[in-house]
């Protein structure tokens, strides 16, 4: 298209396609409220100059796999697996297929090769103990208290869901203002600071903070509400202040903001220090759910699952873990992103749970404890097991087509 005189701009996070771009500009230095700045604009190279562009920094210094410096081993015992026997799901040929317990695991491949009949099909139904004929026999799922599939759908469908009420912090935050000597006196309790309560939110938009204006022949749009200023509560409900700030000033914050705010009280602090650890940090607490994007839900959610405790550990292993399966958790992540996705995907398989990726991203693969490469093709030429092993095992196969680009993920500090 280009040789053809077309210009073409592209909105992009893959390396290759930034690399062999003509003129990138670079949009930073963070998300939301931290970026909105123009922090690079030229040929993207190594060697271009510019600290504050996290591009730049992502091409000049390329992951390094894998990144806690070695990989949780993989224990032989059965007993520490899970085992699926005959998976036929669409185009799966028959094949037996062993996922270590409490480990990362990616399934990778070309599209259609399998991955996702192997894991909606088999392993999320082997999990629920749904009976199907996708599979002749499956083993080691008993262990699982809850099987988790996080995808990047909505968080909430409308703007009374937001990260605050989503993460369950906004039931602590309100029970803390209902221990305020003011609210007390006044006979406040913990619902009088809900957005959804009659008697503490503002009249005019009904706790919304926005008013609505639909219009003929024009679409609809959204405006603050000029009553409460999109505070969403009653002049009455924002007199009680802690540390200076009313309920609608806490739902303004930022999560980074938030997170020093609480920092005496743990049960905030924790959640809002781990959001903001993500990569969060710039969203603020009341957000409106349908503006937060699929990676930002994404994360959310997961981190939801961090923030419900570690499982008890037995002498036989952890109990009450989960699975977790996530199907392509990298699309529209920048680099700086997907590094922080994979840190909370560790932190989910240190707390004993099992996590099952699939993924075309070779940074996320190249983190795995455990690759299951399918192949070799797509559809009808597909589903069949071609290689599987850690990365490094992985990256030697001769007929895997995903083995060159995890062996260039391995190397690329080096390239």
């Amino acid at each position: 298209m280009k040789a053809k005189g077309n210009s073409l701009l592209l909105v992009e996070h893959d390396e290759d396609t930034i690399k062999a771009a003509t003129h990138l500009i670079d949009l930073g230095p963070g998300a939301g409220i931290e970026g909105g700045e123009i922090v690079f604009s030229g040929k993207p190279t190594k060697k271009a100059g510019s600290a504050k562009s996290p591009t730049i920094q992502a091409l000049r210094n390329p992951l390094v796999h894998p990144s806690r410096g070695e990989r949780r081993k993989i224990l032989k015992a059965k007993k520490n697996w899970l085992q699926l026997k005959g998976c036929t799901a669409n185009n799966l040929k028959n094949i037996d297929v062993d996922i270590p317990l409490g480990r990362l695991t990616v399934l990778t491949g070309v599209s259609g090769s399998g991955k996702s009949s192997l894991m909606r099909g088999c392993i999320s139904g082997a999990a629920t103990e749904t009976k199907s004929s996708s599979y002749k026999s499956a083993k080691g799922f008993d262990v699982f208290k809850y099987r988790y599939e996080v995808d990047q759908s909505p968080i909430g469908k409308t703007s009374r869901s937001c990260p605050a009420t989503y993460v369950k912090l906004f039931d602590n935050i309100r029970a803390l203002f209902a221990q305020l000597p003011e609210a007390r006196m006044r006979g406040y309790t913990a619902s009088r600071f809900s957005f959804n309560n009659k008697e503490g939110q503002c009249p005019e938009c009904k706790g919304n903070g926005r008013i609505k204006l639909e219009m003929d022949f024009l679409p609809t749009t959204w405006i603050d509400c000029e009553a409460c200023m999109g505070d969403r509560y009653n002049p009455a409900t924002l007199e009680i202040r802690y540390n200076g700030l009313t309920i609608g000033d806490i739902l303004n914050l930022n999560i980074k903001t938030a997170a020093d705010f609480f920092s005496a009280h743990p049960k905030l602090q924790k959640p809002l220090q781990l959001l903001a650890e993500t990569g969060l940090g710039y969203l603020t607490l009341g957000q409106p759910s349908p503006t937060v994007s699929g990676g930002e839900a994404q994360r959310l959610k997961l981190v939801t699952q961090l923030t419900k405790g570690r499982p008890k550990i037995t002498d036989v292993g952890p109990v009450n873990t989960n699975l977790y399966l996530i199907e392509e958790p990298t699309i529209g992540l920048h680099q700086q992103d997907v590094a922080r996705l994979t840190e909370v995907l560790h932190r989910l398989v240190d707390e004993g749970h099992t996590v099952i990726v699939i993924e075309h991203h070779m940074d996320l693969a190249a983190e795995a404890d455990y690759l299951i490469d399918l192949g070799p093709e797509a559809g009808p030429n597909g589903g069949t097991i071609i290689a599987q092993g850690t990365p490094e095992e992985v990256s030697k196969s001769g007929a895997s087509i995903t083995a060159p680009f995890i062996k260039a993920a391995l190397h690329s500090t080096t390239s």
